[in-house]
């Protein structure tokens, strides 16, 4: 998923303050480890951080019902423990909009085992707002908020002031986290209404997921999302759509064959080009490993 890839590049590019929130103390981290995990089979956790002290932090992010997490989760505790030495500090994100939809732990005849369930939405991200970086600002918007709309707009006029090339890239975290909380119709309403122009349409993927909320009612007319002319949205949404099936196929058949996908792989899935995207599909073939399938 999109909100996937977009929350552990924010977490690589700043986990200290939301580390520090998450675990009561001052932290720092040291290195991000590996996530592959030497085994038959392919068991890859979200994140794991090695702070200065030696401890790892496992963190997993989840946003969809599942009961069957607890054993996913004690199956990344023994391999981490096997790989590294150490018994991590396991800390499950919720990022779903509504009650949380995973267990604590299991509890069962023989077994008895925990990790930490954090709602995200629940979460007192303050900090994370008020911090210099935009990494950190990103991450609390997901928080406990009395009003998310003031947040958005001091976002966006954040954005709106960072170099053109790097502006597109926060704007698409921006609006691939919005999503999380409904928020999509609101930022396109902030962007209208700003005096410094960010253009959607320069971004191909950004101009999609602003045409699926029309189409899902989140905004009004088809027409507002295609402002550079009917013929040229056209066009651009029917590259677009061709480019996402590509990407949705070439993710799923590699899940298939050598599971999760790491993050790096999956940053170069969403960043590629419908040529590219089909050259990797033809790779996948003869590949032994999901590295071999890339340039």
């Amino acid at each position: 998923m999109h909100y996937d890839t977009t929350i552990k590049e924010l977490l690589l590019g700043r986990p200290d303050l939301i580390l520090r929130l998450l675990l009561g103390e001052p932290v720092s981290v040291s290195r991000v480890l590996t996530t592959e995990l030497p085994k038959v089979e392919n068991l890859r956790p979200d994140l794991l951080l090695e702070l200065v002290d030696d401890r790892i932090v496992h963190l997993e992010l989840q946003a969809q019902p599942t009961r069957l997490l607890g054993h996913r989760m004690l199956g990344y505790r023994q391999r981490i423990r096997e790989t590294y030495q150490r018994i991590p500090i396991q800390i499950v994100l919720w990022l779903g909009k509504g009650p949380v939809g995973i267990p604590e732990g299991i509890e069962e005849p023989g077994l008895l085992f925990s990790y930490r369930v954090v709602n995200l939405q629940q979460m007192d991200t303050t900090e994370l707002l008020e911090s210099p970086f935009l990494e950190d600002n990103l991450l609390g918007m997901l928080g406990k908020l009395a009003d998310h709309r003031p947040v958005v707009a001091r976002l966006l006029r954040r954005i709106a002031e960072t170099p053109p090339p790097k502006r597109q890239s926060w704007l698409a975290k921006l609006v691939i986290l919005s999503g999380l909380r409904g928020l999509v119709p609101a930022v396109k309403e902030e962007i209208e209404s700003m005096p410094v122009e960010i253009d959607i349409m320069e971004n191909e993927w950004l101009a999609e997921i602003f045409h699926q909320g029309e189409e899902k009612g989140l905004v009004k007319g088809l027409e507002q999302g295609m402002a550079k002319g009917l013929t040229q949205g056209l066009t651009q949404g029917l590259v677009q759509g061709r480019t996402e099936a590509a990407r949705w196929m070439l993710s799923k058949q590699l899940e298939k064959r050598f599971g999760a996908i790491p993050m790096e792989l999956a940053l170069r899935i969403e960043s590629a080009d419908l040529q590219t995207l089909q050259r990797w599909s033809l790779r996948l073939m003869d590949a032994r490993t999901a590295a071999e399938t890339f340039d």
